[in-house]
């Protein structure tokens, strides 16, 4: 990734470890990941894919036809039924994307694959959703064993959330900061006092798993949320300073229209 800017001379500079590069707006930051995407996507390649503006991306790969991983996955999904309204991967599948990935014999697995529960128990939701956040670890630490290298695309809220892994409040604790679920790769929560409602999605961990981090973020609603990142803090206020990590700095590329 980091060989593509330098062999194309495009202009980037270090923030406390992590690669910033400033682009126009969201159409050439989308331009910039996919160039990078077709460079350094192989057969090889586990990818995995985030919703929010990545759409304009996702759309591009589908049009041109020329992206060819070894397998797509997802980096969080809000829970549900299969391709309920708000899900990540009814978003990617209207792009098209999915349909292209189908044509080229490329797997792309789903968070929200049906899967068995605990005593058959369909109704109770808070055992669905942890059955399906364990089987989605369990298929990612499979892709670990098969796939060389991983690749993720990653957006932070303007709170600064990223996966599903959202801030500490007075009213609410992320269980994935817990001690017993350290050990996760993939994780799940349920906040309904707040539009988070279910989640399910990678953890540090998993993240951490990841070669390369493509990290996209667009407009002036982010900068308040880019000097909370790069102050001195806690991850749990602030989840984006998981970026900030030494040895998770030196792959990330974060692509974005503010000054950092």
């Amino acid at each position: 990734m980091f060989d593509y800017l330098n062999k194309y001379s495009i202009h980037n500079h270090l923030n406390q470890g992590i690669t910033v590069c400033n682009v126009a707006d969201l159409t050439a930051g989308a331009e910039l990941i996919k160039k990078i995407l077709y460079d350094i996507v192989d057969r090889k390649t586990a990818l995995y894919l985030s919703g929010g503006h990545f759409q304009t991306l996702y759309e591009q790969l589908a049009k041109e036809e020329k992206l060819l991983p070894g397998a797509v996955g997802l980096i969080d999904e809000r829970f549900g039924e299969p391709m309920h309204l708000t899900s990540n991967e009814k978003m990617i599948s209207e792009t098209r994307l999915l349909k292209y990935l189908t044509y080229r014999d490329i797997p792309f697995y789903s968070v929200l694959n049906p899967h068995p529960l605990p005593n058959g128990d369909e109704s109770d939701e808070e055992k669905k959703r942890k059955a399906y956040a364990a089987a989605y670890d369990e298929k990612v630490r499979s892709l670990q064993t098969i796939y060389p290298k991983h690749i993720g695309l990653i957006g932070i809220g303007p709170d600064g959330h990223i996966s599903s892994i959202i801030p500490n409040r007075p009213d609410f604790h992320d269980p994935w900061f817990d001690q017993d679920r350290q050990h996760l790769l993939v994780s799940e929560f349920n906040d309904p006092n707040s539009h988070y409602k279910e989640r399910v999605g990678m953890t540090f961990l998993g993240l951490s798993m990841l070669d390369s981090l493509i990290i996209s973020v667009f407009g002036d609603s982010k900068q308040p949320m880019f000097e909370m990142m790069f102050a001195d803090g806690s991850e749990e206020t602030i989840p984006a300073r998981f970026f900030k990590r030494p040895e998770i700095a030196k792959k990330t590329l974060l692509i974005t229209d503010q000054e950092v």
